[in-house]
């Protein structure tokens, strides 16, 4: 039998998870599985009926398959792999506690409105959503959700943390749980990843390249590169395989555009929504997080 994770970054999607991963594959004591987002425990073992519509289709979908993810990992200090959906499917933390009881657990979150709108970014950098106006794609979000519960368009939902956060509160040891802030892992990412490896137990001092920020929210420059990265997956799986995930950020940097900022006023219109998941969320850390209610 393969051995299975020593860690699971669990989320959240949109803060910076990806970079986490990438960041992490270079250290010599660690082994991460070579899929990103394997979501075995939020949407493996799944009958097709209950599989949410749009689920991104390169998943862990049984054990075995999740188990032959890490049959290189030989005698790596430390084995994990990073999925953000744990944190936002329900299921996830039960069958986490289940599989792998010991399993350390690495959480990073953001701002709540700046992550809906990077999610929304990166909704329209796929080509996923056709509609131009972040705030029409809020207002959409409810009556999508009804047909598709997948995270596809959870723009808002994906930035509600606590309620998920709190089922692997209930069932692991607070000191095997690392949570993060983006803000801070942006500022001084080698400094993060000095507590992060520390947390894992593998050699704090190694210091890994950090000069790229993977996965960022990009636009396509033309049509046809929406096109081309947008379709299903079809070109970017291919990069993703093929390539050191610094190269395929490299060549997104050089297709790909930032998108505009978000206004001030929108901001300011959307922070009610997460007003009581960031009091109960600062509760539950012993953490003030008030620079989230900062306009």
């Amino acid at each position: 039998m393969s051995r299975l994770p020593d860690f699971v970054v669990i989320g959240a999607a949109r803060c910076a998870t990806t970079s986490l991963y990438a960041y992490l594959r270079q250290h010599p004591d660690v082994f991460m599985s070579p899929e990103k987002e394997t979501d075995y425990f939020s949407l493996g073992d799944l009958p097709p009926s209950d599989v949410p519509l749009h689920a991104f289709p390169y998943r862990a979908r049984t054990r075995e398959d999740y188990e032959r993810l890490f049959q290189d990992a030989g005698a790596a200090r430390a084995v994990g792999e990073a999925s953000p959906t744990y944190l936002f499917y329900a299921r996830s933390a039960a069958r986490t506690q289940q599989a792998i009881p010991e399993a350390k657990l690495i959480c990073i979150l953001r701002d709540p409105v700046e992550r809906a709108y990077s999610h929304y970014a990166l909704a329209r950098k796929m080509g996923f959503d056709a509609l131009t106006d972040f705030e029409a794609a809020v207002a959409a979000e409810d009556e999508r959700w009804r047909h598709d519960r997948s995270m596809r368009f959870a723009y808002t939902r994906a930035s509600l943390y606590h309620d998920g956060l709190l089922e692997f509160w209930k069932r692991f040891a607070r000191e095997r749980i690392l949570v993060l802030e983006f803000e801070d892992f942006a500022a001084d990412p080698a400094g993060t990843m000095r507590v992060v490896q520390d947390f894992l137990g593998v050699d704090p001092s190694f210091t890994p390249d950090v000069s790229i920020r993977h996965n960022r929210s990009m636009l396509p420059r033309s049509a046809l590169v929406r096109e081309a990265f947008g379709r299903p997956f079809h070109l970017r799986r291919l990069l993703q395989r093929s390539l050191p995930p610094r190269l395929v950020t490299r060549l997104g940097n050089l297709i790909m555009r930032p998108p505009p900022g978000l206004a001030p006023q929108v901001r300011t219109r959307l922070l009610p929504r997460f007003a009581e998941d960031t009091r109960r969320l600062e509760a539950l850390l012993d953490r003030d997080l008030s620079r989230w209610r900062s306009i």
